[in-house]
């Protein structure tokens, strides 16, 4: 079978069958950077010896295209693709099923042009990219090689997709520094496709990204329907700031993308 480009839907096993998209796959490879663990890690058993670890590198500017390939072999930009970052490579198994990947750190949006730049931490970084009528595709980047990278996309037919709904802080307007929570209900778009880990928020003026918390526990590539959340500190400097939020399903297809704004005093 010919692949036809790089990223979710090249990843291609015997018989043709798409490869799973979540990042509790049994097929994720941690990099040696990212947490140590015995064989319950990113399992839903969750062992006691399982131990998250993130690596501690320096900040790191890095930039990158978000393009979509056409059947033809050509590439398009696609703007408004909104980008997440894993420190540590691409789809690292975690602890704990039932919360967010610990991994997800940064993120960024895309320009008109397709183009991003963020401030990353230097080392293995897992790139991740989703935009509406896109299947999900991911890049690795090694900063000690290289500061730019390209994630390639490819048009999502007409079928099912996950479906955002009801979208909201637990308050619109919040002091410098305050915790607030993110909610949504998440569904898949097919009970055949389940939905993945990721769904992640991302707020790109400070390279911000992180996964919600499912509504419970998660299997590998086999996530729950319901109100996924995540409490987190908001910026420290006020202003009014845009979160994007999306979600994927474990066969890459991906919901519109939602936006939501946070007023910060």
């Amino acid at each position: 079978m010919v692949m036809r480009l790089l990223g979710c839907v090249s990843v291609l096993v015997t018989g043709g069958a798409l490869a799973a998209c979540s990042s509790s796959s049994a097929g994720s490879t941690p990099s040696p950077e990212a947490g140590t663990g015995d064989a319950s890690r990113g399992d839903d058993s969750g062992g006691a010896a399982c131990v998250d670890s993130l690596p501690e590198g320096g900040p790191v500017q890095v930039m990158g295209t978000v393009v979509s390939a056409a059947d033809d072999g050509g590439l398009t930009p696609v703007p408004n693709a909104m980008v997440a970052v894993e420190y540590g490579g691409l789809y690292l198994p975690w602890c704990n099923l039932a919360q967010a990947s610990p991994y997800y750190r940064f993120g960024a949006v895309t320009d008109d042009a397709g183009a991003f730049t963020m401030t990353a931490g230097a080392g293995q970084l897992g790139f991740h990219a989703f935009a509406a009528g896109q299947y999900y595709s991911r890049a690795p980047l090694d900063t000690s090689k290289g500061s730019t990278v390209q994630v390639i996309l490819a048009p999502e037919p007409s079928s099912p997709i996950p479906t955002i709904t009801g979208a909201a802080f637990d308050q619109g307007t919040v002091a410098s520094g305050a915790m607030v929570t993110l909610s949504a209900t998440v569904t898949a778009g097919s009970p055949t496709d389940p939905l993945s880990d990721e769904t992640i928020v991302v707020e790109p003026t400070h390279s911000w990204g992180r996964e919600l918390n499912p509504p419970g526990l998660g299997k590998k590539d086999d996530f729950p329907d319901g109100v996924w959340s995540l409490t987190f500190p908001a910026p420290a400097e006020s202003g009014t700031y845009t979160y994007w939020l999306s979600a994927t399903s474990a066969g890459c297809a991906t919901s519109n993308l939602v936006t939501l704004t946070l007023v910060v005093q």
